[in-house]
């Protein structure tokens, strides 16, 4: 009995060394004297930032679970899990409704011989979701509790998880923003003056960032127009995703009432939309033209970079 309780003790130890990394699915190598214990990995990370299935990039994230207290795991090891609503009670969740996803398995996942690491895809349906505006924001979650595994045991305090959801697209992120106005007399159509902000050459600075964030699945708002910034000034872009052509929509909210100039394009292996369309302000109407290329988004809590081998880039 006095070895037992000294094995358990030396796997909580052991286990508690691991709480606190930043990363979603970490590897950990634990030395327990051989007792092996599963568990939902970085739960309090996960509970506080969610899981973002991102459309136009499958729509999928991975939940996982980990086996701790050997060098190496010499054997398959399942883990049975439930989806159990009352975990929810006293939260502000609501249970993700079970026709928006599919699990890859509906009870097990599986951490394979040789892995410390089992994951279990979480798939959604982009019909099903298309027209659910509560996935904005963090308001639906999925809570799983452990129930059974083929290793010695189940990890106390770490064998239930609530994983908040939220849906982003893949447009949404801070951009570069380059671009030129040309100012006209409304009447006379006399070109009054021209300029241009941002900077080219420079793709590094802060200067000129713009806000996307996601509305649904193929439209994000701008928190900007031309060269203003700020909560009076905004608009929509809307890709279709067939050619990947932009229509630019007016944000009612917005001082400025942008109309479509021309053509405009959203490119998936540059990450960039260019952008043409105009707006009246008094006796002047502007003509913009410019660019957004993206720079990074946080996604999970977790900043995403282009320059570090973010995809397509």
């Amino acid at each position: 009995m006095k070895i037992m309780k000294y094995k358990s003790y030396l796997l909580f130890i052991s286990l508690l060394a691991i709480m606190f990394a930043c990363e979603p699915y970490e590897d950990y190598l634990i030395d327990t004297i051989g007792y092996r214990a599963v568990y939902f990995p970085n739960i309090e990370h996960i509970e506080k930032f969610g899981r973002s299935p991102i459309s136009g990039e499958g729509l999928e994230f991975k939940i996982g679970a980990y086996i701790g207290g050997v060098k190496e795991n010499s054997n398959d090891e399942e883990v049975t899990f439930e989806i159990d609503e009352t975990l929810l009670d006293g939260t502000t969740y609501t249970l993700l409704p079970n026709d928006y996803y599919t699990l890859g398995s509906p009870n097990k996942i599986t951490i394979p011989k040789g892995e410390f690491l089992g994951l279990l895809d979480v798939k959604f349906d982009s019909l099903m979701i298309a027209n659910d505006e509560l996935l904005k924001e963090l308001h639906y979650a999925i809570p799983m509790r452990m129930v059974s595994t083929s290793a010695d045991s189940i990890l106390k305090g770490q064998d239930e998880i609530i994983i908040p959801v939220k849906l982003m697209n893949t447009y949404e992120g801070n951009f570069y923003q380059v671009g030129s106005v040309k100012e006209f007399f409304t009447v006379s159509k006399v070109l009054d003056t021209a300029y241009v902000y941002g900077d080219p050459g420079d793709l590094t600075s802060d200067v000129s960032i713009r806000e996307l964030s996601s509305i649904m699945m193929d439209t994000v708002r701008i928190n900007g127009v031309a060269n203003r910034i700020g909560d009076n000034y905004s608009m929509k872009l809307k890709v279709n995703t067939e050619d990947n052509s932009v229509t630019i929509i007016a944000d009612p909210s917005s001082d400025f009432q942008v109309e479509e100039n021309g053509f405009s394009l959203w490119d998936p292996v540059k990450r960039k939309f260019t952008l043409k369309y105009k707006y009246t302000v008094g006796d002047k109407d502007f003509e913009v033209e410019e660019t957004l290329t993206f720079r990074n988004r946080i996604r999970d809590g977790i900043n995403e970079w282009r320059w570090k081998g973010f995809p397509g880039n």
